[in-house]
């Protein structure tokens, strides 16, 4: 199996994106306007906080953010250590609830007694330590593709109330 890369996909147009070109459009209309508002000490703030703004959206929305990667020996789910394949007992798809909304994952169950170093999200998460994401924020191509490579190494157990 050749190595594979999928990467999240999240939806650019949005209320942030509104916001940001609204701000956008009134910084211009006032510098065309009234080119005394720039002057006012609050100005240089409200610009910082724009191309804050600005930053964190292109990095959000245009950088491409890598959510799981699976080659031969193993699966790496975002920024966490490779879990290799020979140390997965089973993988269970299941549905689970976060921020009120039911979300569906594949949870990798490693094996007892493995030496794994955990990160802090996998500590301190509603989610099991390896969680793969199934709930839109991948797109449903990846999904299926992604549920069927980790079939191919694992069998999967779906847990999930109404089947899809």
């Amino acid at each position: 199996m050749k190595d594979k890369i999928f990467y999240y996909h999240f939806n650019w147009l949005n209320g942030w994106f509104v916001l940001n070109a609204v701000l956008i459009i009134m910084f211009a209309y006032c510098a065309i306007a009234c080119p005394c508002v720039l002057m006012f000490s609050q100005t240089p703030i409200l610009l910082g906080v724009l191309f804050f703004s600005i930053g964190f959206w292109v990095y959000k929305y245009i950088c491409r953010h890598q959510a799981v990667l699976i080659t031969d020996s193993g699966i790496k789910i975002d920024h966490t250590q490779m879990l290799r394949w020979k140390d997965v007992a089973a993988a269970e798809k299941c549905d689970i609830l976060c921020c009120f909304k039911k979300r569906r994952i594949i949870s990798l169950v490693p094996k007892d007694g493995i030496d794994y170093h955990y990160n802090y999200l996998q500590k301190h998460n509603c989610f099991p330590p390896f969680s793969v994401p199934l709930y839109g924020i991948l797109t449903p191509e990846d999904e299926a593709e992604l549920e069927k490579m980790i079939a191919s190494k694992v069998k999967i157990k779906d847990k999930t109330k109404v089947k899809k």
